[in-house]
């Protein structure tokens, strides 16, 4: 009986006691905010000596640093942001500069192209002047048909080019032209095994006939028609010409006597020649599709 009437006296005393409690709280929380009131109404009203003054320099010893680390702090932060904005500016004018290079260059070697192949053209006038030459240049290099050296060029019928025309640069004699489409012809190297030229010798003006080895430096070999005669070392080789001009007209340097051999078990020599042409370095060249002009010849009476 007196263990069941103890608990209820227990649960009224621990009600009666919170009220006081939260009376105590509201008392002290109203003395903070009056005594907060007195001090700024104090400080307000004096400019100097304010009793606030040591509770702002507190605060300020001890908020100061921290105030002063986190700007410290800062700093830097925006220093590697300006770093890296430095970083990406420089870059991109880095690659504007490597793209204003790379188009100077270019330039300058679409200029430099432009003036060897005006340099070639006009070689190539020089080589037959008095002839109507087309110019080409080789976009092709390789064997054709039954032949082993030849090269392409981008000029075809189209262009008034045709088969057995003659071929030439600013060097001298190429070669013949053995095949032709609209655009484009297939001449025949000097050099092939194929390929055989009227020559003349400069000096003497001996006929003998140029017949290529079939080798890449495109070395010939030359035998006069009269076998007693013997070309020398140095002497230069132009073409004697075709009838009409076809395959090869006449006067067009083919190249020059480099060493003379005489044959075995029979009458003559042969003369290896070194051509004008090197035919691994062949680009601008010229068909000659036209025939010279021609003055009226003068009769000759004999005395």
């Amino acid at each position: 009986m007196l263990k069941d009437l103890g608990t209820p006296a227990r649960g009224l005393v621990r009600s009666a006691g919170l009220p006081r409690e939260i009376r105590r709280r509201r008392t002290v929380l109203v003395l903070v905010i009056l005594a907060c009131l007195t001090l700024i109404v104090l400080d307000a009203r004096r400019s100097a000596g304010s009793p606030v003054d040591p509770l702002r320099h507190a605060a300020a010893a001890v908020f100061g640093p921290l105030e002063s680390g986190a700007t410290s702090a800062k700093i830097p932060v925006d220093n590697l942001r300006d770093r890296f904005a430095e970083t990406d500016r420089l870059k991109a004018e880095n690659e504007k500069l490597q793209a204003d290079n790379e188009k100077l260059t270019n330039e300058l070697r679409t200029s430099d192209y432009a003036r060897n192949r005006a340099a070639e053209l006009d070689r190539l006038l020089k080589v037959a002047p008095t002839y109507t030459v087309t110019p080409a240049r080789v976009i092709g290099i390789g064997s054709a048909q039954s032949f082993n050296h030849t090269v392409t060029i981008d000029a075809g019928t189209a262009d008034g080019v045709r088969p057995d025309m003659t071929v030439l640069n600013g060097d001298g004699l190429v070669g013949r032209v053995v095949r032709t489409t609209e655009d484009t012809a297939t001449v025949l190297l000097i050099g092939d095994r194929n390929s055989t030229v009227g020559g003349r010798l400069n000096a003497t003006l001996a006929l003998g006939f140029v017949s290529g080895r079939g080798e890449s430096g495109g070395t010939l070999d030359y035998k006069l028609v009269d076998l007693k005669a013997r070309p020398k070392v140095s002497d230069r080789i132009v073409t004697w010409g075709s009838k009409g001009n076809a395959p090869y007209v006449p006067g067009v340097p083919i190249g020059t006597v480099t060493s003379v051999t005489p044959n075995q078990g029979a009458l003559g020599s042969t003369a290896t020649v070194k051509p004008f042409v090197d035919p691994t370095r062949i680009d601008t060249v010229g068909v000659v599709t036209g025939p010279p002009a021609r003055a009226p010849r003068t009769p000759v009476k004999g005395g």
